[in-house]
């Protein structure tokens, strides 16, 4: 799971400025449930306009695709911002629950 993870956080990095703010604002609201997750494929769906959006690994590469218009046309959207910043804080909580407490 690691390696989507960190392939997402490296491909947010293109997001446009609006997209940043506007998937941020998103997950903060709670507005993304991850449907699938697994270590080459992510599907979640976002309250918002009720987007879907699905981050695939093929030949070690990064591949997403949201279903609004943005997302269509190839652009790291608002919502893959949101699902992204959604799956980076589902893997530090299992990270911090494999963590013995000492």
């Amino acid at each position: 799971m690691d390696d989507i993870a960190r392939l997402i956080g490296f491909e947010a990095k293109i997001a446009s400025q609006e997209a940043l703010a506007r998937g941020g604002d998103l997950e903060r609201a709670d507005a993304v449930q991850l449907v699938r997750f697994c270590p080459t494929l992510i599907t979640a769906e976002v309250d918002d306009d009720a987007a879907c959006v699905r981050f695939q690994i093929v030949d070690e590469d990064l591949r997403w695709h949201c279903t609004c218009e943005p997302g269509r046309n190839g652009d790291f959207c608002a919502h893959c911002v949101a699902t992204a910043k959604s799956v980076a804080r589902a893997v530090r909580r299992t990270e911090a629950a494999l963590i013995p407490n000492a």
